[in-house]
């Protein structure tokens, strides 16, 4: 991350502290989706963990007062969401053994949230990396890595070639990496890009 990103993120940390809605509406601008996303990894239904997130960042707006930097305003985020999380599971009596699975002990516990953290985090990376994509190639990603269409449904909708499919596939990899190259998060991106790859 940019030093100048750092010191935008951390005037919003402290314009937050102060109340201030539009620093609270860029933090959920940037984070509602990395939330839901991680809370739906615990809970798997999408609906309730758009619910989590909603009462996280209720939340986080609530004890806006008590945040310090960005990176504890993330840290409660994530907390939050996983005490959320837990609580759902625990109203869902046929979702029980999953809370017990994840509870079990806590450093289990710390470890799946611990990984799960990391996995939004990077996603998100990822996620910004593509959209700074040529319009027609980030198609190409999402339709390819993310919704999982083969190659032929993918040139039949965007009326393209399967090798023209290929190409910016590959293109399209490329050029996610290189944004990436550099950035702490560069091997988890690569293990989650590999994941994404499907032909």
């Amino acid at each position: 991350m940019k030093t100048t990103e750092i010191i935008s993120e951390e005037c919003y940390a402290i314009r937050l502290q102060q109340g201030d809605e539009v620093a609270f509406r860029y933090i959920m601008d940037r984070y509602f989706a990395v939330i839901t996303n991680f809370a739906k990894r615990i809970v798997v239904n999408h609906a309730i963990a758009e619910d989590v997130a909603e009462e996280t960042f209720i939340k986080l707006w609530n004890d806006h007062a008590k945040v310090g930097s960005f990176q504890s305003i993330k840290a409660f985020l994530y907390i939050a969401a996983r005490n959320a999380c837990f609580n759902e599971l625990r109203k869902e009596k046929n979702l029980q053994y999953r809370h017990h699975a994840y509870a079990a002990s806590m450093t289990g516990e710390a470890d799946f949230v611990a990984n799960e953290i990391i996995r939004a985090e990077v996603k998100a990376e990822i996620l910004r990396a593509v959209n700074s994509l040529p319009a027609k190639m980030k198609r190409v990603f999402q339709l390819g890595f993310l919704e999982g269409l083969p190659n032929r449904k993918i040139a039949e909708e965007l009326q393209i070639s399967v090798n023209t499919v290929k190409a910016q596939k590959f293109r399209a990899l490329e050029l996610v990496k290189g944004k990436l190259q550099g950035k702490d998060i560069l091997p988890f991106a690569l293990i989650i890009l590999a994941a994404f790859h499907k032909d």
